[in-house]
């Protein structure tokens, strides 16, 4: 280099610019010894014969090259020689700090604050050559982007130096960095990314370490998204990656239901030589466990040399949600075996397994063997999901003594616990257990929930308390607290119940208003209350609509339409309705089936019965899947139907053969079909035989109904054997069994048939004593019998008795 090209004396300041300029390329070629000797050269031309705008910009360069040199500095030496020089380089910047043209980097200086200067540490002499490195970027950036560019640079150096110094590998993420540096002082995802932007156009650029640090924060703040595309990038820029950061993006892909590009993702690291780590084959297992996809993850988990308990736990898991338990606690037992301890996450997991699968007692005995072998203390989660297994397992007491014990032990109920026993005690009619729980949540500051009150307004329903269920729909509007589907369907399912139908159909209509949409089960619901009320075309119109807003009926809704129609004798429509449902691909069940065999027997059309009767079995031998009864085998109450058709209809032959050929179908008769072939056998004058069949139901498992009983009566009474109708009438009242109004009602139309006046009206006085009262034909039966025998005044007298005594107004 010389200062005189061609004989001729070049000006002092083209110069110092032809030995900047020449320090740039050399400082671009990372030959930093050489760009500082130039460098060095010109600024001591500088401070003799330019002034301090010139100092300045080669200050700057200088510095901008001693930061390029410690990043590559490997000696501690090397390190310490530097730092003296940009010393004495960073005091003569301070003494330069109130001129105009350097208004930019005494602004960043003053952000370092007072105390940063006086310390003149050399964290402080660092963090300002960064600054001055990248002030450029700083100060013609946004100023919403200021704070990230800051972030890097101001902390990136000196966690270089600080590992440096204790013989490590520079990078950005340290110990300290975790706690003091810019990735902790991230606020949101803006800043990372900013912070992501500066450091891919960092020169040299962060370990990859750094940037699976940042990668991190942006998991945490769950934007799996965004981690895919950064991630994508780095690749892109050839940044290069660790099996760390492909670990990462295995998540994401997971978290984002992308399981193939978390599969490739893992085959790429492989091929790249890298040794997936135990956090990234678990990593993967959570993934293949959350698309059902277990039988793979078995075989990536027996690549595993040494699964920990996470890795365990994980696939247990992924094993209980496909009801697999058995598997998961052989998995259970291979993990003692190999040394691990399982945590309580582990036997939460295989806990709520069984209860799922409604093995409750092997529940019951692996939370033993949790506390009383492992020692480990059952949580609030464990003991609720065993309380909620054993309800639905119908093991009440069981439910309330665990409820009990864990309360004994210092575990405290939380929302769910007490969900589950308020919807236990109230699905099995204890609605004052289940206010008194509510009550006790109130006490306890826990605020009941849209499922806490779901729950109770349903059962409320159910039990018939449509107006507690309805106060307490306003209290839980009062509270704030917004219903849901459950909660709608439920009150509409109760209005429809009261034939309170327009309120039921306003609260229908209400829901979409709230952001509600009404689904299959509340239209369902709404049909059935108007076939119940004999409005059939009403409900069909509600089928219309549902069609119309784009929701598929479903075969409990065509079956309550079907079964609407039957009721008030439109067979025509009922039957259009059923192929109406197969042709839209919706399959009849054996409701179905019997819903129509019932309204077809009870409306004469016992012919078209037996012959739809004969297609369903047909159905099932041809295994045809295109036929309309395609699965559908008849069960019990099938049989029950055609019974008592054929009996109904004086076909007792047919009746009796079908009433024989059940067992060979796998079928045990029931009290209803004992009832119908009793009543048969009556009919047919062969009490002989009733007797018999009434004797053996008990032999059989079977109790007689007051049906049963009210049947038999009838029998002796048609045959004038009034005395054993008597006495079967007092043996119903020996078995606890009460007798009903047509029970009464047969044995007086029995006795005044025999002209057993007295008799009659001692049984009719029994009658009003027990508290059932009289129907009219019970009434104009004791009348005509009295008059029969010319007894009017004790007709007149016993209806004036039944005026005082029952309240009741006769014409």
């Amino acid at each position: 280099m010389a200062a005189s090209d061609g004989g001729c004396s070049l000006p002092v300041e083209v110069f110092i610019q032809n030995l900047t300029d020449e320090a740039s390329e050399l400082l671009g070629l990372k030959k930093f010894d050489e760009a500082i000797v130039c460098l060095r050269v010109a600024r001591e031309l500088s401070e003799y014969h330019l002034g301090d705008v010139a100092i300045l910009s080669v200050s700057t360069l200088l510095l901008s090259c001693l930061v390029e040199k410690l990043y590559f500095e490997t000696q501690n030496d090397g390190i310490k020689n530097m730092i003296e020089e940009g010393m004495i380089v960073f005091n003569q910047m301070k003494i330069l700090a109130g001129k105009a043209d350097y208004d930019s980097v005494v602004k960043v200086y003053s952000d370092l604050g007072d105390a940063a200067l006086k310390k003149e540490t050399v964290a402080d002499l660092l963090s300002s050559l960064v600054y001055t490195k990248h002030q450029a970027i700083i100060y013609s950036s946004s100023s919403s982007s200021v704070p990230a560019a800051r972030l890097f640079c101001t902390r990136s150096i000196r966690h270089t130096l600080a590992k440096k110094r204790s013989g490590k590998a520079g990078g950005f993420g340290g110990e300290t960095l975790k706690l003091q540096s810019g990735i902790h002082e991230i606020k949101g995802l803006d800043d990372a990314i900013d912070l992501f932007s500066y450091m891919v156009r960092s020169r040299p650029l962060p370990c990859v370490v750094d940037f699976c640090k940042l990668l991190g924060v942006v998991v945490r703040m769950e934007r799996p998204d965004v981690v895919i595309s950064l991630h994508r990038k780095m690749e892109m820029r050839r940044i290069p990656c660790n099996i760390y950061s492909f670990t990462i993006l295995i998540k994401c892909f997971c978290s984002c239901s992308k399981l193939p590009f978390a599969l490739s993702t893992f085959g790429k690291l492989t091929k790249l030589g890298f040794h997936p780590t135990l956090v990234t084959f678990t990593t993967l297992l959570h993934g293949l466990c959350v698309e059902e996809r277990v039988s793979e993850a078995l075989r990536f988990f027996h690549q595993i040399c040494k699964p920990n308990v996470v890795t365990f736990t994980t696939l247990m898991n992924g094993l209980c949600r496909e009801g697999r338990v058995v598997e998961a606690v052989a998995l259970l037992d291979r993990m003692v075996e190999d040394g691990l301890q399982p945590n309580q996450i582990t036997y939460g997991t295989i806990v709520d397994g069984m209860c799922k699968m409604g093995d409750t007692v092997s529940a019951l005995n692996l939370l033993r063997k949790m506390e009383e072998v492992s020692r480990i203390k059952p949580n609030v989660v464990i003991y609720s999901a065993v309380i909620d297994g054993l309800w639905k397992d119908g093991r009440r007491s069981d439910a309330q003594n665990v409820f009990s014990e864990m309360q004994e032990k210092g575990v405290f109920p939380n929302l769910f616990t007490y969900n589950c026993m308020i919807v236990g005690f109230c699905s099995s009619g204890r609605w004052s257990e289940a206010q008194r729980l509510l009550q006790e949540m109130f006490e306890r500051k826990i605020n009941p929930d849209v499922v806490t009150f779901s729950g109770l307004i349903n059962a409320l329903v159910k039990e018939g308390k449509f107006f507690e269920a309805e106060e307490l729909y306003y209290e839980m509007l009062q509270r704030g607290i917004i219903p849901n589907t459950i909660t709608y369907n439920s009150m509409i399912d109760g209005f429809s119940k009261q034939n309170r139908l327009d309120a039921a159909e306003h609260m229908f209509y209400l829901m979409a208003t709230k952001g509600c949409s009404p689904d299959v089960i509340t239209f369902s619901i709404l049909i059935d209350g108007y076939c119940r009320a004999k409005r059939v075309d009403d409900g069909m119109e509600i089928l219309h609509e549902m069609s119309r807003r784009g929701l598929v009926a479903n075969t409990i809704t065509y079956t309550t339409l079907i079964h609407g129609f039957c009721q008030v004798g439109n067979l025509n429509t009922a039957l259009d309705l059923l192929q109406e449902m197969i042709s839209s691909g919706v399959c009849p069940n054996v409701v179905t089936c019997n819903t129509l065999l019932d309204g077809l027997c009870n409306n004469g059309k016992l012919k078209d019965a037996l012959e739809m009767f004969k297609a369903m079995q047909k159905s099932k031998m041809d295994l045809d899947a295109s036929h309309p009864f395609n699965d559908v085998e008849p069960d019990v109450q099938t049989y029950n139907i055609l019974i008592c058709g054929l009996i109904n209809e004086g076909k007792f032959s047919e009746a009796e053969e079908l009433y024989e050929e059940m067992p060979h179908r796998g079928l045990v008769p029931n009290t209803i079909t004992y009832n119908s072939v009793i009543d048969g056998l009556c009919k047919q004058s062969r009490l002989d035989e009733a007797t018999q069949m009434f004797d053996s139901m008990g032999s059989k498992g079977f109790s007689p109904d007051v049906v049963t009983f009210t049947t038999l009566i009838n029998g002796y009474c048609k045959v004038g054997r009034v005395d054993d109708g008597l006495e079967v009438f007092c043996e119903m009242g020996r078995r606890g069994i009460v007798a009903n109004a047509i029970t009464y009602r047969t044995l007086i139309h029995g006795f005044c048939q025999v002209g057993n006046i007295n008799g009659a009206l001692d049984i009719f006085q029994e009658m009003i004593s027990s508290g059932v009262y009289p129907d009219t034909i019970t009434i104009r039966n004791m009348l005509t019998g009295l008059c029969s025998k010319e007894e009017l005044e004790r007709a007149v007298a016993m209806l004036e008795d039944l005026q005082m005594s029952v309240g009741m107004s006769i014409q």
